[in-house]
């Protein structure tokens, strides 16, 4: 196994670091689609129309060419809330990460390099409102190169975070993952995460049943983390 190093963010990284974070959320889509095929709103959907179009014209052809059509509707609809989630993350926080991340010593954005090539990375940032008398850390843009994975990169990066944390006087880590990232949660949960809670930022997520996943890491005075 090609030995991996973890370092902070260098503006040289950006293009594989913008290519990694894409690409990571691209991942998502099938597993998006497959999901939506599952609801039982969509089952009625892809029987239904298909069913109303052969008992009113009695066309097999448009029947399928219906089906066809729904298909490629729901597989656009799969897409939509990663392609915005990227859209959105590339005007804000990842369009200057040094200047998101790096400006301040209570953030920091760190990247895994392996053959002289980024293959993981992982930002961190202030929570804005925390809860009265807590300092939280929002661990954010988690991701690994599909081939670098099952190399223990990811939890090293967690790890990384979770130290920062500690050093800079935090009292909780953060972090958000949606039902369908299921190794993502096995991940956090197994290295001690907590889920806090639930909640759909979109009537879209509502209305597909993907719930966001709030999860935190309580950081105790004098901790330390292990590697």
């Amino acid at each position: 196994m090609a030995p991996y190093h973890i370092r902070k963010y260098q503006e040289s990284d950006r293009k594989w670091v913008l290519t990694l974070f894409c690409s990571g959320m691209e991942e998502h889509i099938p597993t998006t689609f497959y999901h939506i095929l599952r609801l039982p709103r969509t089952f009625l959907l892809l029987l239904g129309v298909p069913v109303t179009l052969l008992l009113v014209y009695g066309s097999w052809i448009l029947a399928s060419g219906c089906i066809c059509i729904l298909l490629f509707f729901l597989w656009f609809i799969a897409k939509y809330p990663w392609r915005l989630y990227v859209a959105t993350c590339l005007r804000t926080d990842l369009a200057d990460i040094t200047k998101s991340y790096l400006s301040s010593r209570n953030s920091c954005f760190w990247v895994a390099e392996c053959g002289g090539r980024v293959v993981g990375m992982v930002g961190a940032l202030p929570v804005k409102d925390p809860p009265l008398g807590k300092k939280q850390l929002e661990l954010l843009h988690m991701s690994v190169a599909l081939e670098h994975r099952g190399k223990g990169i990811a939890k090293a990066l967690v790890r990384t975070v979770l130290q920062f944390a500690r050093d800079q006087g935090y009292s909780e880590v953060v972090l958000g993952t949606t039902m369908l990232q299921q190794g993502a949660l096995a991940l956090y949960q197994g290295m001690g995460f907590q889920k806090t809670g639930q909640s759909f930022f979109t009537i879209f997520r509502r209305l597909t049943a993907m719930p966001t996943f709030q999860l935190i890491y309580y950081l105790s005075t004098g901790q330390k983390v292990g590697l």
